[in-house]
């Protein structure tokens, strides 16, 4: 195992012991095994390690649906309907997510918000690509309509940030798969799996 990838698993051992708030660089260093000096070759600052580590756990996802959207042998519903299941399936650590959604780390919150949309966005839009070859999709601007629903996705239907109640996000989703149905020219139902 590279050295990096020991401290961001340090790091990560940290969060789920509760201390991932109050530790030191001298500590994720100790917790990693190397030497503090070490740990400065890699990362400046426990911000950095905490940057990358909420980097690395999601740019895993982003590969992954990444893979899914290139595929052969399904066709764009099912791509989409696969890289959905997979997208709301992925675990992040809990210990993470509930440090992310601290309000002292809105700012690294934020980041990954971003990081997400921007990367995933272009995979959803390559699928509805797809389906505008196959003639089943009739999209005039995939790449927009990908940004508007991920954008539901990290932000209006994060349980950190909204206490929706699921009757409230069942509301919410029937919505987004209607304005998803009617902007991707499908018959009502195609896509029904987002609920």
């Amino acid at each position: 195992m590279e050295k990096k990838d020991l401290i961001l698993d340090s790091m990560l051992e940290l969060l789920a012991e509760k201390k991932g708030e109050s530790c030191s660089v001298s500590e994720i260093a100790k917790k990693a095994g190397i030497a503090k000096g070490g740990m400065y070759y890699y990362f400046k600052s426990k911000e950095e390690v905490f940057d990358a580590l909420v980097e690395r756990t999601y740019q895993n996802i982003i590969d992954d649906c990444q893979n899914i959207a290139s595929s052969s042998g399904e066709n764009a519903i099912e791509k989409l309907k696969h890289l959905y299941i997979h997208y709301r399936s992925s675990i992040i650590s809990s210990d993470l997510d509930a440090y992310l959604h601290k309000p002292q780390n809105a700012g690294i919150h934020q980041k990954s918000l971003a990081k997400i949309l921007t990367s995933l966005s272009p995979i959803v839009a390559q699928i509805i690509e797809q389906g505008n070859e196959e003639k089943v999709f009739h999209c005039t601007y995939p790449l927009e309509l990908s940004e508007t629903i991920i954008s539901v996705f990290c932000f209006l239907l994060d349980p950190g940030i909204f206490n929706w109640t699921p009757k409230q996000i069942e509301r919410k989703l029937t919505v987004i798969v209607s304005m998803f149905e009617c902007e991707l020219g499908v018959t009502k139902g195609c896509i029904d799996f987002f609920i």
